[in-house]
């Protein structure tokens, strides 16, 4: 009954946004790469590795409704520098693109609800001869937040961010 009863307040606790839809704040719990095309010779692939809840530059996004569907803010980088474009949405799911505006870089992200959490599939693709071509693949898990915001300016790192 407990249980029950911590369960119920921790599902009225959650954002309105956060009921069924990938609206909202998110910040990342865990990360493994599966492909990097520079990666040293014996790298070892597919390991999950957890990530301090409390870091100063923790992966940290805000999807939220626009007037044709999803957009998502990136938090930690900076509108001078990076675009950010949705591909498609759904109360589930949002596929985006972050693109580094002097390099012609991008990172594809598919992210979808699973369970409690958020799940990212990434696809980095630079531009060489003229085609894009995949520098490195990987994922992410991501935990729901009640908010997060830009602490300060811009650094090397991106914006610093906080999450709770």
């Amino acid at each position: 009954m407990k249980c029950l009863i911590l369960a119920a307040m921790t599902i009225a606790s959650l954002p309105a946004a956060a009921a069924g839809t990938i609206e909202g704040y998110w910040q990342d719990t865990g990360r493994r790469i599966l492909y990097a095309r520079d990666a040293p010779p014996g790298y070892a692939y597919g390991n999950w590795t957890q990530v301090e809840q409390d870091q100063t530059y923790p992966a940290a996004k805000e999807i939220r409704r626009s007037g044709s569907g999803l957009e998502v803010v990136d938090l930690n980088f900076d509108d001078d520098n990076y675009e950010v474009r949705t591909v498609k949405s759904s109360d589930e799911s949002v596929v985006f693109v972050r693109e580094v505006k002097w390099t012609g870089c991008a990172m594809h992200h598919q992210c979808r609800l699973d369970g409690v959490g958020m799940f990212c599939a990434l696809e980095s693709f630079c531009p060489q001869a003229g085609k894009p071509v995949v520098e490195w693949r990987g994922e992410e898990r991501y935990a729901r937040r009640a908010s997060c915001e830009r602490q300060g300016r811009v650094q090397a790192q991106g914006f610093p961010v906080s999450c709770r």
